[in-house]
């Protein structure tokens, strides 16, 4: 069944030209546990000639007689008595006509149970597929071993014809499945459902607030446990994962802070960073005006705003949720969303100055991030390398309109900002969820190196882009 799908275009155009093409493809698709990764390759074949088959965690007889299955399934007729992995490429071959796609999801499962699983398959492909008008698509959510189909080691190496690498939906995208909501709720509702679609399902029409009681906060909901679920079934021995990820979340980015808070062994932290970088759960992040190699002020961040948001506000008080989730909404959660949601806010800003500079091309820039040193940052800088122009922007999530004194701050703050230092020129970018002072809208109105975008602003921008 497809649910609420949406979006994935580009993904969907790109499979359709696959397809449409003469000859064999081989296309691998992966990303991370619950991006939407089945539902896309559903949405693709729902309308064609195909076979989807679900590999499991089980011995090779039982996952040959499963795959088997499925195939024997849809052809009718006699089964055929299947006992190794060329018998299932032959019959497959065989019967498959013209256009016949085959997919097999979880890819990963197979080679769990032996690794000789690529070698296999690289034979079916040389030996049975090179010359026919069929397309295979292999699926997996262990990113790793998907990723390692595509090195040069690898016996699959120069048989794909393609790769999809699904990502998380951006705000843009995400809006798609958010309640019918004002511009503000549905930023706050992004900022605590990400972009995960199988998460945003999971929303209903209610208030924000009760959605993080009812689909968060109650121990009956899938929500609940999902960073428990997903770890455990990403890592043999979870816990330490668990305790950098709640670490980083509560504000310690670097690996001896992380190693401070955690007592893992410092020499110990690199690698679990490094796995949970794998997963998509962490990001390792520089200052924008940093060579990133050279650069020793790398932060981590956790990638998946309802990831940040579980650890940040249920991990440490999971005993007060039990308690009662109304008391544990208001007492936990609600006092400290906004200034929550304000950090998720400069993530939106970036994204909006991206599409802003699709649509009309005043704003332009070929690398855009943030900026710290010290106790020093700027929520927002990017950087036209061509035309040695610099943007700098501040975001505020605040009651309160925004004045000159911020403007003053940004621009005493970018003075210590690096970068073509004596050749450069400067403009001054302002963003804010409550409008401005008409002092400071007088002084940009006067000065074109300045721009203020309120949330109606950036509305209108997301709405106008096409996905």
């Amino acid at each position: 069944m497809l649910i609420n799908f949406v979006d994935r275009e580009e993904e969907l155009a790109f499979l359709e030209e696959k397809y449409r093409s003469e000859g064999f493809e081989l296309i691998i698709i992966y990303g991370r546990r619950r991006v939407g990764k089945t539902e896309l390759i559903k949405k693709f074949i729902h309308d064609k000639p195909s076979i989807y088959c679900l590999s499991s965690l089980e011995d090779k007889e039982k996952q040959l007689e499963g795959i088997g299955n499925d195939i024997s399934n849809y052809f009718g007729g006699i089964k055929p008595y299947i006992r190794e992995w060329e018998d299932l490429f032959q019959y497959f071959t065989e019967k498959a006509p013209e256009g016949t796609i085959l997919v097999i999801d979880e890819f990963p499962y197979l080679m769990e149970e032996n690794n000789s699983i690529p070698s296999y398959f690289q034979k079916f492909v040389d030996e049975y597929l090179k010359n026919k008008n069929l397309m295979v698509i292999l699926c997996g959510s262990s990113i790793g071993m998907m990723e390692d189909l595509k090195s040069y080691k690898n016996p699959l190496y120069g048989r794909r014809t393609g790769q999809i690498d699904l990502k998380q939906f951006k705000f843009k995208d995400a809006r798609k499945m958010l309640p019918k909501t004002n511009f503000q709720e549905e930023i706050r509702y992004y900022s605590v459902f990400g972009g995960i679609p199988f998460y945003l399902q999971k929303i209903t029409e209610s208030t924000l607030r009760d959605n993080i009681k009812e689909k968060i906060c109650r121990n009956v909901e899938i929500l609940h446990e999902e960073p428990y679920i997903l770890l455990r079934q990403e890592f043999r021995k979870p816990n330490r994962y668990f305790s950098i990820m709640e670490s980083v979340s509560s504000g310690h980015t670097t690996p001896k802070a992380i190693s401070d808070s955690t007592k893992i062994p410092l020499q110990s932290v690199p690698k679990y960073l490094g796995e949970l970088e794998r997963v998509r759960l962490i990001s390792h992040i520089f200052p924008v005006t940093d060579r990133e190699k050279k650069s020793r002020r790398g932060i981590y961040e956790i990638s998946d705003n309802f990831f940040d948001f579980w650890f940040r506000f249920l991990s440490p008080h999971l005993s007060d949720v039990e308690k009662g989730y109304d008391e544990f909404v208001d007492d936990h959660v609600m006092p400290g969303l906004d200034r929550y949601v304000g950090r998720k806010f400069e993530n939106v800003c970036i994204e909006f100055l991206r599409e802003i500079s699709k649509l009309e091309g005043k704003i332009r820039f070929t690398k855009i991030g943030k900026w710290w040193y010290k106790e020093e940052e700027i929520d927002v800088v990017a950087l036209n390398e061509r035309d040695k122009h610099i943007y700098f922007g501040e975001c505020k999530w605040s009651n309160n309109k925004v004045g000159t004194s911020l403007l003053q701050d940004l621009k005493e703050k970018a003075k210590n900002v690096r970068w073509l230092s004596d050749d450069r020129t400067e403009e001054y970018i302002l963003f804010s969820k409550s409008s401005f002072t008409s002092g400071l809208i007088k002084e940009a109105n006067k000065d074109e190196n300045i721009s203020l975008y309120d949330l109606n602003d950036m509305e209108r921008c997301f709405t106008a882009v096409k996905t």
